[in-house]
């Protein structure tokens, strides 16, 4: 005689079976419910509440496709066509692997260059931090960073030893930062320093501590000069040599 398992098993639909909805896969189930969906969908903006709600969604999506064709549905899969064909949010997506994804990313916010950060993460991150430092009344500093005749020296010595120098002060400005500072090449000779939660009193700190190591090791004399500002209040900066 068959066991009430048994016969609870053997309730269960064909299409359950072979679509892997039962208690043998449960792996599938598991990824749906941690889809992390800034992963997926880097551009939406979602909050916390909306992007749970979306993920149950695409969860039951998945599973009705996993009924309809007769095998397991990756939630990756099926959250792309939830949203192209369910929910309208997606109109014409390119499947790019994530780290090809990162590392345009990287690319579109960083100087070739210095390697440092470009004028669009810059601007974008300064409005931020502005925002920040009225709200809760913090310090915030910003260093801004010129090198000195490099015009010259493209002309005299050609525009590799002015890569060079540029080059070289980056290097300077990372050596000497914190992990929360945002450096950035503006553009030509000009860069800058977001200092957050920082002083006028330690932002003249970094700036000289850029000096210093401007001058360690230094095959070719390369000078800069600087301007720092504190939460509005501009100063001149000794020249950075």
């Amino acid at each position: 005689m068959p066991s009430a398992g048994n016969s609870v098993d053997e309730r269960r639909s064909g299409i359950e079976r072979r679509s892997g909805s039962d208690r043998r896969d449960p792996g599938v189930a598991e990824e749906a419910a941690t889809l992390p969906l800034q992963r997926v969908f880097p551009h939406a903006r979602l909050s916390e509440s909306e992007a749970a709600k979306r993920a149950a969604a695409i969860e039951a999506h998945r599973r009705a496709l996993g009924s309809r064709l007769g095998r397991n549905v990756g939630a990756v899969v099926a959250a792309v066509d939830y949203m192209l064909n369910i929910s309208g949010e997606l109109v014409a997506p390119t499947i790019v692997e994530h780290e090809a994804l990162e590392l345009l990313e990287h690319r579109s916010v960083t100087d070739p260059l210095t390697g440092l950060f470009n004028r669009y993460h810059f601007d974008a991150t300064m409005n931020r931090e502005i925002a920040r430092c009225r709200r809760y009344g913090v310090p915030l500093s910003l260093l801004l960073v010129d090198v000195d005749r490099l015009k010259l020296m493209n002309d005299r010595w050609g525009h590799h030893a002015g890569d060079q120098a540029l080059g070289r002060v980056a290097a300077a400005i990372q050596k000497s930062l914190r992990g929360t500072d945002i450096a950035a090449r503006l553009g030509g000779d000009e860069f800058a320093i977001i200092l957050p939660d920082t002083d006028a009193v330690a932002g003249l700190i970094v700036a000289t501590r850029i000096r210093r190591n401007l001058v360690e090791n230094a095959s070719t004399m390369v000078t800069v000069s600087g301007w720092s500002s504190c939460r509005g209040m501009a100063s001149k900066c000794p020249p950075l040599s």
